[in-house]
């Protein structure tokens, strides 16, 4: 989080005119900093023309490990009452161990917290349904990984329900269709139970095409 030493603070406003998140407000007398706001980008520091910006530690959350057999879960938990994710979803990329695959589960949008969840990845495979929304959002998820140069593939989640034709729509963008999971009662009572669609027999091909796809732009 920025620190101000209103030593050396001259009032430019420098810092409040590169925050893209309105975190700072330059007053007649002092800069004050909303730490809920920030995003910990650190451009109002880089570009203080008198150094008077440091950023300090702020705690506002914790990175959290768990195992299970050969697999490793890291994840972050945000403190009651903070609002910008970007900074701990940062730190649990730092803390990811050279050499295995990562998966990364992003959350949904376009968001912040989405954009620094594929900032760096190999690959992303964008998620989506046949519906007016779920074509809306792929189209924004597409042109964020477009910008960020990550390779984009896509698997339509309840394939049969009536709506555009995402086929068809990624066909036209020239973008791989790696896998649909149809619309099917028995893969809701199969979640229901606890059961991993992945292991059912029925779907093993859909996801072997997706996997095959992912390792595959990860060199692996």
């Amino acid at each position: 989080m920025p620190q101000v030493d209103a030593s050396k603070c001259t009032l430019c406003g420098n810092c409040r005119k590169v925050c893209e998140f309105h975190a700072i407000a330059v007053l007649p007398k002092e800069v004050m900093v909303f730490k809920e706001l920030c995003h910990g980008c650190g451009a109002c520091s880089m570009l203080c023309p008198e150094d008077a910006i440091t950023e300090v530690d702020h705690l506002m959350g914790e990175v959290i490990m768990a195992e299970g057999g050969v697999l490793k879960l890291m994840y972050g938990r945000l403190k009651v009452g903070e609002a910008a994710a970007t900074p701990l979803i940062r730190q649990v990329k730092a803390t990811i161990p050279e050499g295995p695959i990562t998966i990364m589960d992003c959350p949904p949008g376009t968001a912040c917290t989405a954009v620094e969840s594929i900032k760096g990845a190999d690959a992303c495979v964008l998620v989506t349904e046949p519906t007016p929304f779920g074509l809306h959002d792929l189209k924004l998820a597409l042109e964020v990984t477009r910008k960020l140069k990550v390779p984009a593939a896509v698997f339509v989640n309840k394939h049969g329900l009536p709506g555009p034709d995402i086929q068809q729509f990624c066909d036209a963008h020239k973008i791989p269709v790696v896998g649909k999971l149809p619309i099917d009662r028995s893969i809701a009572e199969a979640y229901s139970r606890g059961a991993l669609i992945a292991e059912d027999a029925r779907f093993n091909t859909t996801f072997k095409k997706l996997r095959d796809w992912a390792l595959s732009e990860a060199g692996r």
